[in-house]
């Protein structure tokens, strides 16, 4: 059972983490994107 929970919690965590890392990765593409449009 402690193993369990202990799986849970990784889980858990890499899944908080992944939607961290996905919003700042967004965020870090969108300024590129008005960057090249600017070039443009």
């Amino acid at each position: 059972m402690h193993l369990m929970c202990e799986r849970l919690s990784a889980v858990f965590a890499g899944v908080l983490v992944g939607l961290w890392y996905g919003k700042t990765f967004s965020e870090e593409e969108k300024p590129k994107e008005k960057g090249k449009d600017k070039k443009k």
